[in-house]
């Protein structure tokens, strides 16, 4: 059995407008987001083996500060097709994890993220799953191989938003 967390990015600052896209760090916000989630990851038990994340500057503060407060340590990896790339380097990602992993991580970008989640769940039969910044979903897959990972072989298992995460911190 397999699972697949995938996070949006938390939110990125536009305060610097001169800046190229790839730049863009995470706003306060952002900041104060990501290791939200990472200790729901943690308090949830959920702790992903790896973490694939994009290298544009906002994704790559979200994985670290993520896999930080979920005591991950420094596994992870980095993958800049997360952020050049389209939707079969996001499958891709996922297909080359190693078989003994169980549980992979991806950190990305919209709209990318939702198809991905959507794509993985059901084909896109039906609606669309929704990830606004720092949201995080688990994807179920009774797989064997990342290699078997393809369109409508996952199911929605959870999904976690940090404004849900910070009311249940109260209970971790």
């Amino acid at each position: 059995m397999k699972q697949i967390l995938l996070m949006r990015h938390a939110k990125s600052s536009w305060e610097n407008p001169g800046l190229e896209d790839f730049d863009r760090p995470l706003a306060q916000r952002g900041q104060d987001d990501a290791p939200v989630m990472g200790k729901f990851i943690r308090a949830a038990g959920y702790k992903p083996a790896i973490i694939i994340s994009s290298t544009a500057e906002r994704a790559r503060q979200t994985a670290e500060l993520v896999s930080e407060s979920a005591q991950i340590g420094d596994k992870i990896l980095w993958n800049s097709n997360l952020y050049y790339g389209g939707g079969e380097d996001y499958l891709d990602a996922i297909r080359e994890a190693d078989d003994d992993i169980e549980r992979v991580m991806l950190v990305g970008h919209n709209p990318l993220m939702e198809s991905t989640a959507t794509r993985l769940c059901d084909g896109g039969a039906r609606a669309a799953i929704r990830m606004p910044t720092a949201a995080l979903v688990c994807l179920q897959s009774f797989a064997d191989s990342w290699s078997a990972i393809s369109q409508g072989s996952c199911q929605l298992k959870w999904m976690m938003i940090p404004k849900v995460a910070r009311k249940l911190q109260k209970e971790w």
